[in-house]
């Protein structure tokens, strides 16, 4: 809720809530809060939640490519 007042032109989007859900586990309400601004603002997670996606693409590459150089086993089973 508290986002979605932040930035309207996202406000709230279904699964924002697993990844807030993590970072409360870890750290108090404001301090999560901040974090996840900064995972939209700083690390272009803004493109995973705008209408169709666009950044979506981009970032499944991204994964891939980090599962490919440091988990090659889990890499293969998904391949």
């Amino acid at each position: 809720m508290a986002f979605a007042k932040y930035d309207p032109n996202i406000g709230y989007v279904q699964g924002m809530n697993f990844i807030v859900g993590a970072l409360l586990y870890h750290c108090p309400e404001e301090i999560a809060f901040w974090l996840f601004v900064e995972l939209i603002e700083v690390h272009e997670m803004r493109e995973i939640y705008l209408p169709n996606f666009p950044g979506l693409y981009k970032h499944t590459q991204r994964l891939n490519k980090l599962l490919h150089e440091n988990l090659n086993n889990v890499y293969k089973h998904f391949v």
